[in-house]
């Protein structure tokens, strides 16, 4: 039987961000994903100009009817929220469905390079930390993951050429009531990393560093690592073929004219995630 993901986020008409890329990616995967929008956009919202319809009073109605119609789910995944009542319509989702095996992946999408997103606040960023709370897995970027666990980032990654940066990195990350967390995109001279910790383990991929920040690469990340857990693969498996599959769209985006704000040409490179079905 088909498994499926609630899928919780936004969806931007351009951008190839949010419930856009993770649509196509679980597809692609074998997984049916039910998406929960939290809000509508004509683009994301690094665009000069977007319109953004809010749904954040149509969220309770989605869960009641799938309540009322006793959907089961094998994964609820989350990604960006507006503001801190969507991520508590987010609580009440997981306490209806989280059961019976059902996987919370929660991409915690708060901030970068330091600093919370413009909008972004401070009671949400309170209201994610429950939620990670909860979670089987989270898929923290360096902000992210010090926003979790209140370490100074510039402080942090200050000792990014430091021998001991990544297990610094771990140590923070373990503070976490979350076991299995994979840090993403994190910056050192050489490159750029992910670090993927399951239990007492902990295991980095390496990857190239890019001179751009391409739109929804951390949702294309996060939507192949939920797939490749629901078809049974392990924390570390499903990362490194994010990572080779972010890595590999970003190369076929680069040998043609590009905006980073578009987003990466992953479409051809769905095949990469076929096989593991």
């Amino acid at each position: 039987m088909t498994k499926k993901a609630v899928v919780v986020n936004d969806l931007s008409g351009f951008g190839k961000c949010s419930l856009t890329a993770s649509v196509a990616v679980l597809s692609a995967m074998g997984i049916q994903p039910c998406p929960l929008p939290t809000a509508v956009l004509s683009a994301q919202t690094e665009f000069k100009n977007y319109v953004c319809k809010d749904l954040t009073g149509e969220m309770p109605g989605f869960i009641s009817a799938w309540k009322e119609n006793r959907e089961r789910f094998d994964a609820v995944y989350t990604g960006y929220f507006a503001n801190e009542k969507q991520i508590g319509y987010a609580l009440e989702l997981c306490g209806a469905f989280k059961k019976d095996g059902c996987m919370l992946l929660v991409d915690p999408v708060m901030g970068d390079e330091g600093r919370l997103y413009p909008a972004y606040h401070a009671a949400a960023a309170e209201a994610m930390k429950e939620l990670a709370g909860c979670a089987d897995i989270i898929t923290p970027n360096l902000t992210e993951l010090c926003i979790l666990t209140g370490e100074d980032y510039f402080s942090l990654s200050s000792n990014s050429e430091k021998s001991d940066y990544f297990e610094r990195i771990a140590d923070a990350a373990r503070k976490l009531e979350c076991r299995q967390i994979i840090v993403t995109g994190i910056g050192t001279k050489g490159g750029i990393s992910n670090l993927v910790l399951s239990d007492d383990d902990a295991r980095i991929i390496r990857g190239k560093r890019r001179n751009e920040r391409f739109s929804g690469t951390g949702d294309l990340f996060s939507s192949v690592v939920c797939g490749g857990m629901l078809n049974g693969k392990t924390p570390y498996d499903s990362a490194l073929l994010a990572a080779r599959f972010v890595e590999k769209s970003i190369d076929d985006t680069l040998c043609e004219p590009y905006d980073p704000l578009y987003g990466v040409n992953f479409e051809n490179n769905l095949s990469m995630l076929t096989e593991v079905k």
